[in-house]
């Protein structure tokens, strides 16, 4: 018995110890798969180190969300966004950025989250230095140093402000505040910050001569090659690149600029290697190739500022509402006090009691009429909707609804149909959307504009931007779009046209519109939507002219 006792102990003594082995095991190969896929985040070696570690923090971030792990998810959004930015893309990068910041700003500040907060709002100035947007960079970088209480965080903030200054030609600005980051990093003994500052220095005394420039970005790659920083190599030789040819010596410059371009390779960073090969093609002297590459550039950066506007926007739109909701809380803590202090003031509340009723009840009516003239507008607006909903799409999806009934066989047909009342949706959403008039109505014009460009017609637009529009009234800049939108609208119903010409001129003190299409023409009736464009101009004493024949297209000069 006792024999058979001691066996059943010893079985299961052997059981515990292998699940508690089997748990060690477990979290053991956590730890090694986390800092596998970090080392390949921070120093990428293989050509696919990048998205396999991508793939691994969205993998983990989605289990945090189950978990409810915010802290969790925070910390693999900045690494998803590191990677983004590594692979180039930019607006990924800044979006799951904001993504971060937004979670922040609804959890209690510790240790943790404010550390989070150093990093994301640091990745954002990155973000925005990539856009040249400069100033909003040194808005999120000087954000993220208030925040730092680390040596170690400073010094990589002032690397990235010095790298504005840089950028921004402040070369004096950039020296002071890089020596400062060299002899931080000193004194901590990081030989990646040692680098790092090194490197930009010497790039910054480059600008002006100085004589210890190149030893500082020769001595920054020699450290970097020591421990083997890939990405902080491709920095040093394109530093150096720019170094000899900023002096004429081409054959040198070219000869860093393509150790840059096989760095930027081994790391396989689509942004890495466009940069990398951006400066091999400064290096050629055709004028022709200069030419393309300014061009090219030019458009990169029009592409980049147009994403960027979106996130930036939707970043503003979200930290608003959360200033929103703070100043509301903080407006019920101070009714909370102020109720405490009235009950003594009531005696003398009583006298101008009777002063303050009497004027709420004028606020009110004035208010009550005020409101039903809004609700009339929005009636009226409500009604032409739903007009056009009903006799442009409801009238389409119940044709659709008959095709199905009968016959099942007409898939694409009805396919079709129904892409052409998502379009109808799509222009009564545009028709009734609310116009950004304040910055770059330029932009918004151009794209409306654009927006009608495809494969069967060409909009030309000639002058848009050259003319003045930040001094022209609001009233005057919805009239001109609400028009435009109109007739744009109507050449796409109705003109068969291929070609759409728009010139925008300055006269005196006025604005001259010449819309021209070579579509079929027709026989001038102002009614509906030419009627209410006619409206609109004249409203704000200005013409509108419209000339057309059948077969011989449309034109429209409008003058405001």
């Amino acid at each position: 018995m006792k024999i058979k006792n001691s066996f059943l102990f010893f079985c299961l003594y052997i059981i515990c110890f292998i699940c508690d082995l089997n748990q060690k095991l477990h979290a053991q190969k956590a730890v090694d798969s986390s800092n596998y896929y970090y080392n390949l985040v921070v120093n990428p070696k293989q050509s696919t180190d990048l998205t396999l570690a991508f793939t691994f923090y969205e993998k983990r971030k989605n289990r945090h969300v189950l978990k409810q792990d915010t802290l969790g998810v925070i910390s693999d959004l900045r690494f998803m966004a590191s990677i983004q930015k590594k692979l180039g893309f930019l607006y990924d990068s800044e979006s799951t950025s904001i993504e971060a910041l937004e979670l922040l700003n609804h959890i209690n500040v510790d240790k943790d989250v404010l550390k989070s907060k150093i990093g994301v709002y640091n990745h954002l100035g990155i973000i925005q230095r990539e856009y040249n947007n400069y100033d909003e960079a040194l808005k999120f970088y000087n954000k993220s140093l208030a925040l730092a209480t680390k040596t170690s965080d400073s010094i990589t903030i002032i690397n990235n402000i010095a790298n504005i200054y840089l950028d921004q030609k402040k070369y004096d600005q950039a020296i002071s505040a890089l020596k400062n980051s060299y002899n931080s990093s000193i004194a901590l003994n990081n030989k990646k910050q040692i680098a790092r500052a090194l490197n930009n220095l010497g790039a910054a005394q480059s600008k002006i001569n100085t004589q210890e420039a190149l030893s500082n970005i020769t001595k920054a790659l020699n450290i970097r090659e020591g421990i083997n920083d890939n990405i902080g190599m491709y920095s040093s030789y394109k530093h150096l690149a720019e170094y000899y040819q900023e002096r004429n010596k081409t054959a040198l410059a070219l000869n860093y600029a393509n150790k840059a371009y096989k760095v930027a390779k081994s790391i396989n960073s689509a942004n890495y290697i466009n940069d990398a090969l951006s400066h091999i093609i400064d290096l050629d002297k055709n004028p022709k190739v200069v030419e393309y590459k300014k061009l090219s550039d030019s458009f990169a950066l029009s592409r980049r500022l147009g994403e960027n506007k979106f996130a930036s926007v939707k970043y503003q739109s979200s930290e608003n509402i959360r200033k929103a909701q703070e100043s509301e809380l903080k407006l019920k803590t101070s009714e909370l006090n102020k109720q405490a202090e009235e009950r003594l003031k009531l005696l003398y509340m009583s006298i101008a009691g009777f002063i303050i009723i009497l004027s709420s009840a004028t606020y009110f009516i004035l208010k009550s009429r005020h409101r039903k003239d809004k609700l009339l507008q929005v009636y009226n607006t409500e009604t032409r909707i739903s007009k056009k909903l009903h006799d442009e799409v409801a009238n389409d999806i119940y044709h659709v609804m008959t095709k199905l009934q009968s016959n099942n066989n007409k898939v694409t047909e009805v396919l079709d149909d129904l892409e052409g009342i998502y379009s109808k949706t799509r222009d009564i959403s545009k028709e009734s959307s609310t116009i950004e008039l304040n910055e770059n109505f330029e932009n918004h014009l151009d794209d409306l504009l654009h927006d009608f460009h495809n494969n069967a017609v060409s909009v030309i637009t000639k002058g848009l931007k050259q003319l003045n529009w930040e001094a022209v009234t609001d009233l005057k800049k919805t009239a001109i779009y609400r028009v435009l939108q109109e007739l744009m609208t109507n050449m796409q119903k109705h003109s068969k046209a291929s070609i759409v010409v728009l010139k925008f001129e300055n006269s005196k003190d006025k604005i001259i519109i010449n819309y021209s299409d070579n579509g079929v023409g027709c026989d001038i009736k102002k009614q509906n939507g030419l009627q209410n464009a006619e409206n609109r101009i004249i409203s704000l004493n200005g013409t509108i002219i419209f000339d057309s024949q059948v077969n011989k297209g449309f034109n429209v000069k409008i003058t405001l």
